[in-house]
C-alpha cells in the first residue's frame, strides 16, 4: 500500500519509512501512541521529524488511522487500518482502564442510519466515565475525610 501511494504521489521510498513500519508492527497493542513507537525508534536510528512526517504519510496512505483522545490533554493514538472493525469501549477517566463491550441495539442503530453522501465502513464508540474500582476509591476517600 505504501509503495503504491508513494509512486502515485511522486515521493521517494526511504529506508527510514520501511524501518518505522517494522518498528510499529512489533508493537503488540491494537492502539498505540507516538510514545510507544518512540521507545523502539531510537534503536533503529530514525529521527523525530522522520517519525512525525512518516506518521502523517501513513495516515494519508490509509495504512494507519489517527485517533485523537482528550483526557486532560490531547493524545494522538494510531491504529492499523487493516485492523479496522466496529469497536465499542469504555474508558475510565481516572485510571485509564479500558474495556470492550458489545451492544446489539447500538450496532443496529449505526448500521441502519442513513448518511447523506457517505457510506460508513466501520465505527468506534468510546464511552468515558469512572470505573467501579475508582468509584469505590472515591467513595472511601470521601468517607475517610468526613
Amino acid at each position: 500500500m505504501l509503495d503504491e501511494y508513494i509512486r502515485a504521489h511522486n515521493m521517494r521510498h526511504t529506508l527510514e519509512r520501511e524501518r518505522l513500519l517494522k518498528v510499529m508492527a512489533e508493537i503488540k497493542k491494537p492502539i498505540f501512541t507516538v510514545h510507544d513507537i518512540d521507545e523502539q525508534r531510537k534503536e533503529q536510528h530514525i529521527s523525530v521529524p522522520t517519525l512525525y512526517n512518516s506518521l502523517e504519510l501513513f495516515v494519508s496512505a490509509r495504512i494507519l488511522y489517527k485517533l485523537e483522545r482528550t483526557q486532560g490533554v490531547t493524545c494522538e493514538q494510531y491504529k492499523w487500518a487493516l485492523d479496522a472493525k466496529n469497536s465499542m469501549r469504555v474508558i475510565c477517566t481516572r485510571c485509564g482502564r479500558e474495556a470492550s463491550f458489545n451492544d446489539r441495539a447500538l450496532l443496529q442503530i449505526v448500521h441502519n442510519r442513513k448518511y447523506a453522501n457517505f457510506v460508513p465502513a466501520h465505527f468506534s464508540l468510546y464511552v468515558y466515565g469512572v470505573c467501579k474500582a475508582c468509584r469505590r476509591l472515591m467513595i472511601q476517600r470521601n468517607a475517610d475525610s468526613e
